[in-house]
């Protein structure tokens, strides 16, 4: 990614609580591990992530 645009969301404490534990398991800062999701969501309009995570270390929302 050559440009990056901040985007802000508003999210439960909980939320944030379960998406930094999941990050940090995986090594990825919360920004990539938001961004792997959302590449990987079925419906997403964007290519799927290379790196593809176990499915039970998803985050339930």
């Amino acid at each position: 990614m050559a440009l990056s645009v901040n985007v802000t969301i508003s999210m439960p404490p909980e939320m944030v609580e379960k998406i930094d534990g999941q990050s940090r398991s995986h090594g990825m800062s919360r920004a990539q591990y938001v961004r792997h999701l959302i590449q990987q969501a079925p419906d997403s309009p964007f290519d799927e992530p290379d790196l593809q995570l176990n499915q039970s270390s998803q985050v339930d929302a």
